[in-house]
Order: structure tokens, then sequence, then C-alpha cells
């Protein structure tokens, strides 16, 4: 098979292949294409399968096998000439069949838009700051408070009027216009007197009451609401039944045993130390390594298709409806909220986007420069660890198979042992900072079952 390429100057990321597949080949894909119909076929006078080719043709028509054939034979040797032309396409070929028939070689032009050329700037050495969070105490007493708010527990509270700050057991019946509506009524409900976490203006109103108290109470929903309930004006009866208190626990030995494997204050504020440093530490890696890349990719130059970008903007569109559905959102519900259309939102992304595929494009180039390379075993322990668990080995192996699957897990592990090259040949000077806030870690938050413990190891990142 012979392919020519041709770079096209009015898009210097686009490359127009020109394939000839010999005339030996393309007689043995309609060959082919011949016997898969055939056993198909109930030709009278023949079992399946067993028609001459000659019949078949006359059946369905020359033409019609021809184009069974090349329906086969063009995309694989279009595969193959994008190898022999070292291109990586990006999107959809266009593709145009020049010339084919009895005895002759097939030809056909592909053009496509393909990863462009990278060339490269400064990367090697980059001088950059690793700026590391210091740990205070204050930061360790924010984390113990917080422990303690969780551990709190509402017990009844000696007292027959409700007031502010106390927890209200309610029954409460809804009504818009004097019709109940949906959501409108609750059983049991706790409320904090005079909070704003319930209907804004609701719970301010409780206070006063006194337990076995009815209260009629009027608030008007916000304009963010519910469609049906947006802007309009309900009146919900309301019947106090208990109150409660919030009572909070001591911070002492017996408080550090309850939410850990702790003898003592002394062991879990040392915990949470360790706890808020390693966080720390790695907050501080994330950001050297943002740093690097983006210092990397800024000096670089490379002309992205329009394609990669679009690619990425729609990425990003998904990555942010994955993020809204966690939260119970739709990304219809993201839009209204923000007074956003859809081609707002992706005009939003697309700074964004440009940057993330120019990262990924210089890092790619760095990794080829430098010639780190990717074992067919690394690519098959990453396939695992990504897509193993809760898979039998029978669909394991079919993700190993997949040729595609491993070209994207190829890509993602080069660009991390390019990072990996630019952190370790990087001028780091590591600078400790005071805060000025305390920097509370949720991770803290959750003691280890013994000091010393490792929260998490860092997640792998999800390939595209």
């Amino acid at each position: 098979m012979k392919t020519t390429v041709e770079r096209l100057p009015d898009f210097p990321a686009r490359v127009k292949l020109q394939v000839e597949v010999e005339a030996e080949r393309v007689e043995q894909a309609v060959d082919r294409a011949y016997r898969r119909v055939a056993r198909s076929l109930r030709i009278p006078g023949f079992r399946p399968g067993r028609a001459p080719r000659k019949v078949v043709e006359m059946y369905i028509g020359k033409d019609a096998l021809w184009q069974e054939a090349l329906e086969d034979l063009v995309p694989e040797a279009y595969r193959e000439a994008t190898k022999q032309a070292a291109v990586e396409p990006v999107a959809q070929a266009h593709i145009d069949i020049v010339d084919y028939g009895e005895g002759k070689p097939l030809t056909f032009t592909a053009e496509v838009d393909v990863k462009p050329e990278v060339v490269l700037g400064a990367y090697k050495g980059l001088s950059v700051e690793k700026r590391v969070r210091k740990v205070t105490d204050a930061d360790v007493d924010e984390v113990l408070e917080r422990l303690r708010q969780n551990q709190a527990q509402l017990v009844a509270a000696d007292k027959t009027t409700l007031e502010k700050g106390d927890f209200a057991v309610i029954d409460y019946d809804g009504f818009i216009d004097g019709q109940p509506f949906r959501g409108g009524a609750g059983r049991g409900e706790i409320v904090e007197a005079g909070g704003g976490s319930f209907l804004p203006g609701f719970a301010e109103q409780l206070v006063g009451m006194s337990v076995g108290e009815e209260r009629e109470i009027t608030v008007r929903f916000p304009d963010n609401a519910r469609q049906d309930l947006a802007g309009k004006e309900a009146k919900f009866v309301v019947r106090l039944k208990e109150i409660k208190t919030r009572v909070v626990p001591e911070l002492d030995d017996e408080f550090a045993k309850d939410v850990g494997d702790f003898e003592t204050l002394a062991e879990l504020r040392a915990d949470v130390r360790k706890r808020l440093e390693e966080a720390a530490q790695r907050e501080a890696d994330v950001d050297l390594e943002a740093a690097l890349i983006r210092m990397a990719a800024d000096n670089a130059t490379v002309n992205i298709p329009e394609v990669m970008i679009e690619q990425e903007i729609e990425l990003m569109k998904q990555e942010l409806e994955f993020s809204l559905l966690r939260s119970g959102l739709r990304l219809q519900d993201y839009l209204q909220m923000n007074n956003l259309t859809e081609e707002q939102l992706k005009a939003d992304l697309r700074p964004g986007a440009e940057q993330r595929v120019k990262n990924d494009l210089v890092l790619e180039a760095i990794g080829r420069a430098q010639g780190l390379s990717v074992s067919e075993e690394e690519v098959d322990e990453r396939i695992r660890a990504l897509y193993g668990p809760g898979r039998n080995e029978e669909e394991l192996k079919k993700l190993l198979a997949d040729e595609d699957r491993r070209a994207v897990a190829r890509e993602n592990l080069l660009r991390l042992k390019a990072i990996r090259w630019l952190i370790d040949n990087a001028d780091v000077t590591v600078v400790e900072y005071e805060p000025e806030t305390p920097a509370v870690s949720a991770e803290a938050e959750e003691p280890a079952a013994s000091a010393g413990e490792t929260l998490a190891a860092d997640s792998d990142e999800g390939e595209k």
C-alpha cells in the first residue's frame, strides 16, 4: 500500500492523505464480501453460501458487492495510512474514493485534522516556588471544634417555650390559595428556631411558641424555588410537638476516645496536625505541578485545530453535568440559575478548554523530546486499575484488547511521566507561608482508627 501526505497550508493541523491499495488486496476484499453476502442470500437452486460469485453479482448487482467490500477495506486502509504517514487524527476524516475497479488498485483521499506540531520553548530547569501552607494551632483548634459540633446530640429540653437556637420538632401543613401543594406537609420535622436553613422566614416565626401550640405562619417562596412555587405566598399551619436543645461534648480525653482510637486529647491533636500537614503538602504539590505545566505551555507554540477545542468544551460540559447530577441538579437548572444559555456556557468554557488542550499537547511533546516511553504492561496495569474493579475477567479482557482505549491510556501515562519529569528537573524553592485564616481539611475531620494512619492515597486520574 502506498501513502503520500500533504499538509494543507490554510489549515496548519490538517492533512490530505493519498492512498493506493494494491489490486490483489482489493480483489481479496471483494472475495471476502462475496462469501459473506452469499451466506445470507436465498437464491433459488443454490444452498446458502454455495452460489457462484457471478450469480451473486447478477442477483444483487456488481456495484453493490463492490460497495460491500469497500465498506470494510477503506477504513482498514485508512488506519494503516495514518500509521504510515505518522499522523494522529483528532476527528473523523472526509474520504473521497478516486478510483477502483476489477483488476485495478483502489485509490482514495482522506482529509483530516491531526494533532498539531508543537514547538517547545523553555521547559528544562524551570524556576518555581513550592508554597506550603504552615499548619497553626488555630487550624488544629478549628478542626477539633468542627469535630465537636459533628458529635453534638439533640436532647429533650427542660422548657416549654421555644427560644432562638432551640430545635423545634413540628408537624406542618402548607397551603397556597387555600389548597395543599406537593411537598407542603411534614411530620416530626426538626427545625432550628430562628435559623436560616429552612424556608426563608419560616424558622424565625417559630420563636416563642409553646409545646402543643398551633400557629399559622405566612412566607413567600423565593424566585429561584421550584417552578410551581416560585414567588408565591404560602400559609403553614404549624404544631410544636417538642423542644430539643443541642449538647456539644467537652473537648477532653473521653472525646478523643469517642472519635477514634486515641487514648488522650493530645494524641488526637497530633493526628489532626499530621493530617493537615499532609493535606498542605498535597495542595502545594498540586499547585507546583499546575505552575510548571502552565509555564512550559506558555513557552511553547502550537496551532490548535478548532475541532480539538470543541471536543474539549464538550468534555468539560459533560464533566459539569456529572458534577451537577451528584448535587441533584440538572444542567438546565444551572443555566437558569446563572441566567446563561448553552452557547454562553460554551463560550465561558472555551479559555479553559484551550489551555487544557495546549497543556496536554505540550506534555506529550516533552515526553517525546525526552524519550519517555510507556510499556504495554503499564497500559495493562492502568486499565485494570481504572476499569477492573467490579468486572469479570472476560469483560476485562475485552477492555484490555480495545486498541482505542489502550491508546488513550498510553497518552495519559505519557503525560503523567512528562509531569514527573518536569518536577524532577525543575529548580524548586520551598517556601512556607503563614495562613491568613484557618484552613480546615475535611480529611482532618475524620480521625484514623489509629494514630498516624494515612487517610487516603492520591486518586488516579480518569481517562478521557
